[in-house]
């Protein structure tokens, strides 16, 4: 299976808590994990919805402490 052998670059700057209250940083990496998916999708449809799916379960947890004012 081709998920196995690729390794998204976006799901490591998803961590818990990453961004504290600060928006823009997190704004930056979720449209570099857009970008990244849709460069996939090109290729490999079924790929890029399952690296959807991971950024989807990686954001909120990610984003919970976001100053969204």
């Amino acid at each position: 299976m081709a998920s196995s052998t690729h390794k998204w670059n976006f799901a490591a700057r998803f961590r818990r808590n990453a961004f504290g209250w600060r928006s823009q940083p997190a704004l930056t990496r979720v449209k570099e994990a857009v970008a990244e998916i849709k460069k996939v999708a090109r290729k490999d449809p079924v790929l890029a919805a399952e690296g959807a799916v991971l950024s989807l379960e990686k954001v909120s947890p990610a984003l919970a402490h976001v100053d969204s004012s």
